[in-house]
């Protein structure tokens, strides 16, 4: 994994400017490289025991450092992305640059973010259908349902070890299961959590600056308009003096006819 700069520079010109965005794309980029990881696991993971404990503690140590990695990464491009609506320019024209890229960039990290988001539902409802089902094998006398409850009130420990009476290696093997799944469960539900503010967070910033991007369009359109008018009062001017410069040295050249005569 490649390190996250998450030092976080003044905008001093339009191309600092752009250099920050082209940075958030990057990061943006591997992101969604990481997408693509987290989703590879997250199909392993639900393999099952079949393969072992010891390959799965390996691949959920892969997991928590691809995710660890994609957290940096939004850290950085929320702070540089942040720090880009706080930046103003002078001139209106690098300013409407600045609106229309941050918009694209904000609207490329909503779109990751609800893309993990839908991976994480989804891995989380297979994961805790998994879940029933292992804690089911173990011999618990409870419904599905009975299960799904205390599932979702995190208190599957009062009845695990109860329920698992032979001291066997399979036992062992499934109550490592159970609990392996039941933890990846909440961690699921808090990357859910935060996954959900950050797209809130980023979806405030885009709509805050439709307006602003509003406000921007009608100056240049005024200005413009103002130049056009300028432009035609000046050439409008330039007329009416031509003309009286014209009748200046008409005037002239009757004055000095008249001396002749």
């Amino acid at each position: 994994m490649g390190e996250i700069n998450e030092e976080n520079v003044p905008f001093l010109g339009l191309d600092e400017f752009l250099e920050e965005i082209t940075d958030v794309h990057e990061n943006i980029l591997s992101y969604n490289e990481n997408l693509e990881k987290i989703e590879d696991i997250q199909t392993k993971l639900l393999k099952g025991i079949g393969w072992g404990q010891e390959a799965r503690k390996n691949l959920a140590n892969d997991f928590d450092n691809v995710i660890k990695h994609n957290k940096a990464i939004e850290k950085t491009v929320r702070s540089k992305i942040k720090s880009g609506y706080a930046h103003n320019f002078s001139s209106e024209t690098e300013e409407k640059i600045r609106q229309e890229k941050l918009k694209s960039m904000t609207t490329l990290m909503m779109e990751s973010v609800m893309r993990y988001k839908n991976m994480d539902i989804h891995f989380k409802d297979k994961s805790k259908r998994k879940l029933v089902n292992a804690i089911k094998i173990t011999g618990v006398k409870l419904s599905e349902e009975e299960i799904e409850d205390r599932i979702e009130k995190d208190d599957i420990d009062s009845f695990i070890t109860a329920s698992i009476i032979q001291e066997t290696e399979e036992a062992k093997q499934q109550l490592g299961e159970v609990k392996d799944r039941h933890e990846e469960l909440k961690k699921l539900e808090e990357d859910i959590m935060e996954l959900a503010e950050l797209y809130n967070e980023m979806f405030e910033l885009v709509q805050s600056q439709g307006v602003t991007i509003n406000i921007i369009e009608e100056k240049i359109d005024q200005t413009a308009t103002n130049i056009h008018e300028t432009v035609g009062v000046l050439e409008r001017a330039k007329d009416l003096y031509d003309q009286a410069l014209t009748k200046k040295k008409l005037l002239a050249m009757m004055g000095a006819a008249l001396l002749l005569i």
